[in-house]
């Protein structure tokens, strides 16, 4: 189950590359609706966790320390465009962070998997590294790049 589920970590790099094609530096920190998960945090949050999954298996992380409070699960999106990255370096992040994870993760011992997740906050639903790891690559980004799809749309912006 491996090799689908790093298809699907692949297939989700190219759509968030697909969904920001076209949005300028000066767009994506563009907020239609107070709160709303923007695309220069959906990109910097992805990449953040891409480096947290990287963490629990020994591939080196991408993102500084700094970008932690700024796209961790308990931060705030802001329409301040001058508190975040430009576009290019939040697509390298993401871009290397994803790299990480796929490369390293062929390696892992498949004994791992029933590991005990790290992070105790998400334990309860998350209760294994394997589950973790599932949920991160398919479904959690899966979810923030429909965000983002929906972002774009209540701008106008065609669909991708």
């Amino acid at each position: 189950m491996l090799s689908p589920l790093i298809h699907t970590w692949n297939l989700n790099l190219g759509y968030a590359k697909r969904l920001v094609a076209d949005i300028s530096d000066d767009q994506m920190a563009f907020q239609p609706a107070a709160h709303m998960n923007h695309a220069a945090w959906v990109l910097g949050h992805l990449a953040c966790t891409a480096d947290m999954l990287a963490a629990m298996i020994g591939a080196k992380p991408v993102c500084p320390p700094v970008w932690t409070s700024l796209f961790d699960w308990n931060s705030e999106p802001s329409s301040d465009a001058s508190r975040y990255p430009t576009k290019a370096v939040l697509l390298k992040a993401l871009e290397e962070a994803h790299a990480g994870v796929a490369i390293v993760l062929p390696s892992v011992p498949e004994a791992r998997w029933s590991e005990q997740t790290p992070i105790e906050e998400v334990r309860g639903f998350l209760p294994t590294l394997g589950d973790s790891f599932v949920f991160v690559m398919a479904a959690h980004e899966n979810m923030h790049l429909g965000q983002l799809s929906a972002w774009r749309r209540v701008q106008g912006m065609g669909r991708v």
